[in-house]
This record gives C-alpha cells, structure tokens and sequence, in this order.
C-alpha cells in the first residue's frame, strides 16, 4: 500500500535490495512446496505469508495501469501474459516478505511516534499550507481504495523496514579518505612522445616469389572460400496490391477533408495587446489616453504592475481568445480593425483593455484543390484493410498446403524466386539480386531457415505491420568450397604485399624504440624513418578529451613507468605506435572537492550492492519460500500455458 501512496520507498537503498532479491529468486528459483490444501495464501516465506488476494490485487492494479498507458488497445489478461506480471509482481511480494519475516524474527517495530511522522510527511494528506489534514488522509486513502487500519500495518512494516536497510546501508561504512586515494589514480594525466609508423605509407618491398605466394594462399586458404549461397521462394502481400480493389464514394471524400480540417483551414490570428484595472475609471482613462495618443504598452507599464512583455499576448485565434477570457471578449476583439483600442470590458481580473497590434488572414483550402491527395491517402488507408482481410484466407491455404508453389497458384498470387544469392544478395558473379528494403527482410529470414520449414506469416517490417507481411520458403544451399589459387591469384598477392608492409613498419618501429630509448628526439626519428611525431600533452585514462587515442594505445600510455618506451599495433592494423612516457600529473583531490564527493557516493553504492548481495544470500539461505503454483496457474495462466 505504501508504495501506490508515496510512488515506492523513500531509500534508494530499499529499491536496490529488492531488486537484488528479486533477481535472486528468478534465478535461484522458488521452494517446491504447493502448501497443499489452503488457497488463501498463494506463498509463505518462513511463517510470513503472501495472501491470494493480496497478490490478485496487485497483478490487476498493475495491468489496468499499463492498459490506460497502452491506449486499451489490449486487455488485461493480455497484459498479463505478454510481459509476465503475475510472476514479476509475485517475486517482488516473495521479497519483500522475506525481510518482513526477518524483521518479524528480529522483534524490529515502530513507535506510534514514528508511524505518525511519517503520516504527517505524506504530501498528499498536507493542506495547502502543509500542515497535516484529517480530511485529505481521508480522501486520499478513500481514492486508493485502502483503509486506515491497512496504512497503519503497512507504515509500522515500512518504518522498520527503512531501519533494518537504513542501517545494511550506512554510507559511514566506507570513508572518503579511500575516494581520495582512488581520485588521485583515476584522474591522474599523463605526457607521452609518440611516432606513428602506418605500413601503408611504406611504398618499397620485396617482389614475392611464386613459391611465397602459393604458400601465402596454402595458410589462409580460408580466406578465399566462396560464400554460401541460398536459393528461395516466397510471397509478399503489400497494401499497394489491394489499392486498385479500393471503392470510394463522395461521402467517404467529404468525411475525410472534414476530418483533416486542420490541415486545410487556418484561422484568422490577431496580435494583442492587453492591460487590466480593478476599476472601470481607470480604465476608461488609460483608454483615453491611448486614444489620444500614448503608447498602449508602455502607458500600461506605468500605470500598472504589468511589465511590457506581459502585457503582450503574442498571436491569438478567436477560440483561444474565447477559452482564455470569454465570447463576448473574442466578438469584440474580432470586431475591431488593426491598430484599434477597445472600450473597457468587465472581467474576472477586472476591466480590461485591448489593442490590436496586427491581424493575419486566416485561409482555407478548397476540398477541389486537395481531392487527389485525398483519395490517394484514402486509398491506402483502405488498401491496408483489404490486406489484413486477406490474410486468413493466405493463413489457410498455406496450412492446407504446406508449401508456397500451390498456394500461389490457388490464390492466383505472385511467386518470386531466387536463385544463388550470398548474404549480401549478390550472386556469383558480384551482380546485387536483392536490392529493395522488402526483399532484403525477406532474404534475412531465408538464411536463417532450414530446408523443409513450413512457410510462416511474417511483417515484412516488426515495427510496422501495415507495410505487409511475406512467406518465405527455402529451396537450396549452396556450401561455401575452396577457390582455386589461379581465381584468387591477385587478391594473395594483395594480402601478401600487406603482410610485407606490415612487418616492416614492425621492424621500423623497434629501431624507433631503440633510438628513443638512448635519448634521440623524437620529431627527427620520424622524419629519418618516415613516421609521424606527434606529443600528447594530457591524456586521461578514459577517452574524455583525447577521443583521437585508440584505448590500446592509451593502456600503453598508462602502463609505462616514466621515460619508458614500447610500442603496440595501430587500433586499425595499419602499422605500429612507438610510444615514450614523458611525465605524470596525479589526480588532485583537495582542488576537485566535487568529483571526490561524487566518487565516494559511486563507492559507497557499490560497496552497499556487494553487502546487500551478502544479505540476500544470508534470505535465501535461512528461508525456503513455497509457492503455490496452482493458484498462479488458476488465476492468470490457461492449462497450456
């Protein structure tokens, strides 16, 4: 019951317990015992009990909320079975009754003092002025459908609870010196010369021999396997194949460009300018005023609490103007030419004043002008109903059937075939088969099938069921085999030249290591090798502010000791990255008082999950809950299911 009045608990440690155990019990799974016989409780944790119809309350009340959130598109029981609430909501109950049973065992309970705090601090039993009120309690609690007897049990159980968790999560348990020290490593900065080597720009290597080639070819052999390849068949229903079947008549015309009179008629706006006095004389003299010449807005300012920006009202419709103050005032101000000043109108907030400062004409589009549009958007509204229409009688045949090639041939529909293609839809001589979004979804599903799979009804896109749906049937396929050297004769040799510059800028590199190593600069090594020198001049341990070091090379960077030097691949494989460490700044936690803070309450989180995960295990160990299974099954689930 807390938790519908105050939204959850208050401790965020609460909320992490209980997911703990909740997870815990999913996983670990649920004692076998069905409590045979009693049907008033659905489980027991030790000798707290869940009730039957404690538990049914909270899976309806659950489902009815996500039902208003869906639009009531679907019912409850759907609700239910689709995303699992009777078992979620039951492993949330088996939880919390398991630190109500501990509490239970530890004698924990609240004070009347306590349980009336924590009444008064209820936001929605506080008056205006936010003193406690009787009456709102009752109203509330009325609302919610709950009683006091029920607040009071429920507030004595969370009271206890909070300090039961209040004191696993003590955030003293874990000093802040530890957030220093860790401050102190995790935002120290670093210095570092680096020369990049790319294999690419290394323009002269050995001309291989025949004999290298082919033993090229022999160790990556694998490499030059032919893709598999797939053959199928199926068939695609689309609204555009029912667009022609679509009848339209006037009226269905006249009702749709009334029902988008939105788009097609825009009403006339005023801009206005709007000042009020608590009195009609002050009124009829700020009027005059205007009239005589002053200016409406800062006339208004003066002679009254009104800034200027207030007292302009921006670009109103007659309805706004209407719903805003009332239909007398929107006749009057939509009476009046541009520039004029309104007598004084009696009000709400007074007597009123308005100028109009421009109008812009509204406009309205003739049903002869957008017919085609129309009956072009009417058409595939239309078509996309004599698609779902269709798809039973599609549903039936196939079952009857069992494969596409009759179906097609009753129903008269379209059997489309392909032949040979990879996984990217291209065939065997490179050529791109599959080229349409639909066809390509269609392709997708067919390399996943198996030979033999009875066709199944699919969208042709899950997001979106009215872009179609498709079967698809596989026909062959093609396993990938060994090319022949002669096929891939350039392609090894391509790998190979790579290979060769690959290990050459290896071999730069090291005399790179060298070089640096005995204190060379590192800007004429570059230049002598044909690398490129560069200094990093602060980098952080993680990307942020140094996004352009591959996180290879930034482990590197902080895994050398000062004036160190080694070297690692590039991120890409494009050559290698000689790297000297120049300097280390450490963290400094007196000057980053806040990220220090921010650490230390990310450690004390995680430390109390980890004693939390302790506490969990210690539940799970001391009681075995029972669940009655048929109950579950008897109130949400069918026999099947």
């Amino acid at each position: 019951m807390l938790f519908n009045l105050r939204g959850a608990l208050d401790s965020i440690f609460v909320k992490v317990l209980l997911a703990v155990l909740i997870a815990a019990f999913a996983i670990w799974g649920i004692g076998p015992g069905m409590l045979a016989g009693n049907t008033r409780t659905v489980a027991k944790v030790g000798d707290t009990e869940v009730p039957t119809q404690a538990y049914a309350n909270a899976v309806q009340r659950q489902a009815q909320q996500l039902q208003q959130q869906f639009g009531g598109q679907m019912s409850t029981d759907q609700i239910i079975r689709m995303m699992g609430l009777d078992y979620n909501i039951l492993n949330q109950m088996i939880g919390d009754a398991a630190i109500s049973e501990h509490m239970r065992e530890m004698g924990l309970r609240a004070t009347e003092t306590q349980v009336a705090q924590e009444i008064r601090s209820f936001e929605a039993f506080q008056a205006p002025d936010g003193s406690f009120s009787p009456e709102m309690m009752e109203r509330a609690l009325q609302n919610a459908g709950f009683t006091k007897d029920e607040l009071y049990r429920d507030l004595r159980r969370g009271v206890a609870r909070n300090q039961l968790l209040g004191s696993l999560g003590a955030s003293t348990l874990l000093p802040r010196s530890m957030a220093e020290q860790l401050y102190v490593w995790q935002a120290e900065r670093r210095r570092a010369a680096m020369i990049n080597f790319a294999a690419s720009d290394i323009a002269e290597i050995a001309e291989p021999t025949a004999e290298e080639l082919l033993a090229q070819y022999e160790a990556t052999k694998a490499a030059y396997m032919t893709p598999e390849r797939r053959s199928y068949r199926y068939i695609m229903l689309t609204p555009a194949q029912f667009t022609d079947q679509v009848e339209l008549s006037e009226d269905d015309i006249q009702a749709a460009y009334e029902n988008r009179a939105d788009e097609y008629i825009t009403p006339e706006t005023r801009d206005l300018l709007q000042v009020s006095f608590p009195t009609e004389e002050e009124a009829v003299a700020f009027a005059d005023k205007v009239k005589a010449g002053a200016d409406f807005a800062t006339t208004g300012a003066e002679e009254t609490a009104f800034t200027t920006e207030e007292i302009s009202l921006g670009s109103n419709t007659r309805d706004e103007v209407a719903s805003t103050f009332n239909a007398e005032t929107a006749e009057t101000v939509f009476a009046m030419d541009e520039g004029a000043v309104s007598a004084p109108i009696e009000g709400i907030a007074g007597w009123s004043v308005f100028k109009v400062a421009g109008i812009t004409a509204g406009s309205n589009v003739a049903l002869a002008d957008v017919r085609d549009e129309l009956e072009q958007t009417l058409r595939a509204e239309h078509a996309v109903d004599l698609m779902f229409d269709y798809i039973p009688t599609l549903e039936d045949a196939i079952a009857e059937d069992g494969s596409l090639s009759p179906v097609a041939e009753k129903l008269g529909l379209s059997l489309a075939t392909v032949t040979g293609v990879d996984a990217q839809g291209k065939n065997a001589a490179g050529d791109a088969v599959v080229t349409q979004q639909n066809e390509y979804a269609v392709m997708q599903d067919a390399f996943q099938l198996e030979i033999g799979v009875e066709p199944q009804l699919k969208d042709i896109d899950p997001r979106d069921n009215t872009k179609g749906i498709y079967l698809v049937e596989l026909a062959e396929v093609q396993e990938p085999a060994e090319r022949a050297y002669e096929e891939v004769a350039s392609q090894v040799r391509t790998a190979w030249e790579n290979d060769a510059r690959q290990r050459r800028a290896g071999e730069i590199a090291d005399e790179a290591k060298a070089r640096l190593m005995a204190g060379e600069d590192a800007e004429k090594i570059a230049d002598e090798l044909g690398g490129t020198s560069f200094d990093a001049k602060n980098v952080s341990r993680t990307a942020e502010g140094n996004s352009g070091l591959s996180q290879n090379i930034r482990r590197l960077i902080f895994d050398l000791p000062v004036g160190e030097v080694d070297a690692e691949r590039a991120a890409d494989g494009n050559g290698y990255v000689v790297v000297r460490v120049d300097g280390v700044m450490p963290g400094e936690p007196a000057n980053n008082a806040a990220a220090v803070d921010a650490l230390h309450a990310q450690l004390t989180e995680q430390f109390q999950g980890e004693l939390f995960q302790e506490y969990q295990a210690y539940l799970l160990d001391k009681y075995k809950p029972e669940v009655n299974r048929a109950i579950v099954q008897q109130l949400f689930r069918s026999e099947s299911e």
